[in-house]
């Protein structure tokens, strides 16, 4: 199957050390890396040998063509990645702390990927046979709203699988009050939903996070990830749950590891059926869904013992080792 990934595909500035503050104040230094959760996950899926697609937008500047370049050079589809002069490439610079945790602070206004329109999306190609993949930031603003509705339309109408993964990200929000009822609202029409525990706590409060998990799955939703840093990461169905342990390894760098992690479990999906109605029957075993997490565990730990986003993310090879 081909996973299409909607969203931002942008430049992820990562902090290369702390500057020498011994004689002035001294911004750290920065290190250009093509990233973007959705980006991400299409780089994933290729590396490991899979059909990854993206679907966005970018400025028509030295960053875009620079993304476009990187995509391609991993194999990703960009048949439809456009470019405007209308908007900028977005960018994220990532500060990392000594056990390599993230901070944040996006230049998104006037964000090319925002500028994914209803005529765009028309030209994307949806049928059983295809994933389509997405971020929350793809509802995080008026702007975006109708065009992430229309695909997940006719996707819907295709027969087309959908996952979600939440990938919260308050910078990126016209308003946070409106995230936890946007996010509930569009999780109901996805098949595979990932969320860290940490989000749903934020979300809808750790005492709440269960029940939410609940609705969803009563709703339709088939396998629900939930992630939880170096702990034990749990899958979900309305059939069983289990928990699988993450590896211990030395972390560098988180920035990629839930991409990584969610674009492992895609492809290897990906692999094993052919399409929507085979992902049904395939999502109802407890060994399917089990081998699948543990592979996707296995993306997500060599991730984070590397710098970067694209260039972090494993081949079968690092997987096989």
């Amino acid at each position: 199957m081909k996973i299409l990934c909607l969203g931002e595909v942008l430049i992820d500035m990562l902090s290369a050390g702390a500057a020498d503050q011994s004689e002035m104040p001294a911004m750290n230094s920065f290190q250009p890396y093509a990233g973007g959760a959705p980006a991400n996950v299409a780089v994933a899926v290729a590396k490991l040998g899979g059909q990854g697609a993206m679907v966005s937008k970018v400025g028509d500047d030295t960053f875009g063509r620079f993304l476009q370049d990187m995509l391609s050079y991993h194999k990703v589809n960009t048949d439809y990645v456009w470019s405007t002069k209308d908007a900028n490439t977005a960018l994220a610079f990532v500060n990392l702390d000594k056990d390599g945790e993230r901070s944040f602070d996006f230049y998104v206004d006037n964000a090319a990927h925002k500028h994914i329109g209803e005529e765009d999306l028309a030209k994307v190609a949806c049928d059983d046979t295809s994933v389509l993949h997405f971020c929350s930031g793809s509802i995080s603003g008026p702007e975006l709203l109708p065009g992430t509705d229309y695909i997940l339309n006719k996707a819907k109408q295709e027969n087309m699988l959908v996952c979600l993964d939440i990938n919260y990200r308050p910078a990126f929000w016209d308003d946070t009050a409106n995230a936890p009822g946007r996010i509930d609202d569009v999780a109901k029409k996805v098949s595979i939903l990932k969320a860290s525990r940490e989000e749903l706590a934020e979300l809808y409060g750790e005492e709440n996070a269960q029940a939410h998990v609940q609705q969803w799955l009563d709703s339709g939703v088939k396998v629900v990830l939930v992630t939880d840093g170096g702990e034990p990461i749990q899958y979900i169905t309305k059939d069983f749950s289990g928990t699988l342990a993450s590896p211990k390894v030395s972390v560098k760098d988180t920035t990629a590891a839930g991409d990584s992690f969610i674009g492992g479990f895609l492809y290897f999906l990906s692999t094993k059926v052919a399409n929507s109605a085979e992902f049904d029957k395939w999502a109802s075993s407890f060994e399917n869904v089990s081998e699948a997490t543990e592979f996707a565990i296995r993306c997500g730990a060599y991730t984070v013992t590397q710098y970067g986003a694209f260039s972090a993310l494993p081949t079968m090879e690092h997987i096989a080792k």
